[in-house]
């Protein structure tokens, strides 16, 4: 069964302004988040870290405060929202980083991974842990990674020998 609300329906349920201002409350703490990235140019090779940069901002009108409490009444405590960035490859189901943070306004991100030889289609998740619907799914520019150098060599096997 399918249900459709217009916006009179929705509010002509709500008989008090109580109601009406939880409502309103809630609608306006909704998080908007902009998110925008950038992968550090160079050689990428195995092993060798590969680094996204990562820009959140939080659309917040002048006269709000920073007040990044959820609406939640019935949870028992205050809560804070965060989000959760997650670098993934959604072919092989592997998660490259994950980090948690908390957006003020805006804030600037280093995401820093490494990946095999290969060409790499990866995805960043931006993940809210208090609101659905907040989250984003961005697709991230293919990724080519040549071999890296062998780490079992002689000459590196020779170089970490330690001395007594």
């Amino acid at each position: 069964m399918r249900y459709f609300f217009s916006k009179s329906n929705l509010f002509s349920n709500l008989s008090d302004d109580t109601s009406r201002r939880d409502v309103a409350t809630f609608v306006n703490s909704y998080p908007t988040l902009d998110v925008s990235h950038e992968l550090v140019k160079g050689e990428y090779t195995a092993g060798s870290p590969i680094i996204l940069k990562v820009t959140l901002a939080r659309d917040v009108e002048d006269g709000d405060d920073d007040d990044q409490t959820v609406v939640a009444p019935f949870y028992p405590h205050k809560k804070l929202a965060n989000w959760w960035l997650v670098v993934g490859d959604a072919t092989s189901r592997q998660l490259l980083v994950i980090k948690r943070v908390t957006v003020t306004k805006s804030l600037g991100v280093k995401l820093e991974f490494t990946l095999p030889k290969g060409t790499h289609s990866l995805k960043l998740y931006v993940i809210c842990d208090s609101y659905v619907g907040a989250d984003h799914d961005i697709g991230l520019d293919a990724i080519e990674v040549a071999e890296g150098d062998d780490s079992d060599s002689d000459e590196d096997m020779e170089s970490a020998v330690t001395l007594t």
